[in-house]
């Protein structure tokens, strides 16, 4: 007996040695998932629980005054301090009238830019789009006289019929600090209602809310149309800064973030893709 306990001593002190080797902190094990591992998309066992979650951790999309909640929706005071990217959307109105046009978003490799589908128009069991074939593509409305211009994107046939736009919605495993380099963090696509242009992400209905039970934030001007009717990703973090954005395929999801190398090593393997603007031929 005293033996076997001095095999379970040895144990533990061989592993603490390993971990402090390793320089982990145990502040890597404080976010959401099993284990300690952090998860894409929320498991079984963490559905509908959100607030337990709000105790130890801000959602980017909530901001704190004096150590009092906002309500949901308002924005911090520090939010009045923005950085700009190295994408950055026209200013001003658009340079002629209205262009609403009918058609499809095109999935590439962003590597070789092999077609990998389009945006489907139905969702995961998580309420988040991935790609499909052309007959099962989700159909949209895009203002085209935006180019370089910051859009909102409309669906028109999405399986949620009152869930009108194409939104980005905050991460299940993100902490606080936004879409940055360093940062894991990360925005599924998905759909939700409009929001206004050059806001950081608001409370609002959303499909994998819906979905999952677990409130997130969305933003619905979350890309910018070039020229040639590619769509790049564009995001505003909490604290109103506007990061390098990509956009890639994650378990079969459409997801926006800040650092490709981080969320590769913390989620494991993306497909970096471009997504384009295919109007429908009359």
């Amino acid at each position: 007996m005293r033996f076997e306990l001095l095999q379970v001593a040895q144990a533990i002190a061989l592993f603490s040695t390993s971990v402090l080797a390793s320089g982990t902190s145990s502040s890597n094990f404080t976010t959401p998932g099993s284990l300690g591992i952090l998860r894409f998309n929320p498991g079984a066992e963490d559905m509908h629980t959100i607030l337990a979650r709000a105790e130890r951790e801000t959602p980017q999309w909530q901001g704190f005054v004096r150590g009092k909640r906002l309500p949901l929706g308002v924005p911090s005071t520090s939010e009045s301090r923005s950085t700009p990217s190295n994408l950055t959307p026209r200013a001003g109105p658009p340079p002629g009238p209205s262009e609403a046009t009918i058609g499809y978003l095109h999935i590439r490799s962003a590597l070789d830019g092999t077609s990998l589908g389009y945006a489907a128009s139905a969702f995961n069991s998580f309420g988040e789009y991935g790609p499909t074939t052309s007959s099962q593509r989700l159909k949209v409305t895009i203002d085209t006289s935006m180019v370089n211009q910051t859009i909102s994107i409309a669906t028109t046939n999405g399986q949620d019929a009152d869930l009108l736009f194409m939104v980005g919605i905050t991460g299940f495993s993100n902490d606080a600090s936004g879409l940055n380099p360093g940062k894991y963090n990360y925005v599924y696509v998905g759909a939700g209602g409009q929001t206004a242009v050059n806001v950081s992400p608001r409370s609002g209905d959303n499909s994998f809310s819906r979905a999952t039970g677990n409130p997130e934030g969305i933003e619905s001007a979350i890309f910018v149309l070039q020229s040639n009717f590619d769509i790049v990703p564009f995001w505003i973090n909490g604290d109103g800064s506007k990061p390098n954005t990509s956009l890639g395929l994650h378990e079969n999801v459409l997801f926006l973030t800040g650092d490709q190398d981080i969320f590769v090593k913390t989620f494991g393997s993306v497909t970096w893709v471009i997504l384009s603007f295919e109007p429908e031929l009359n």
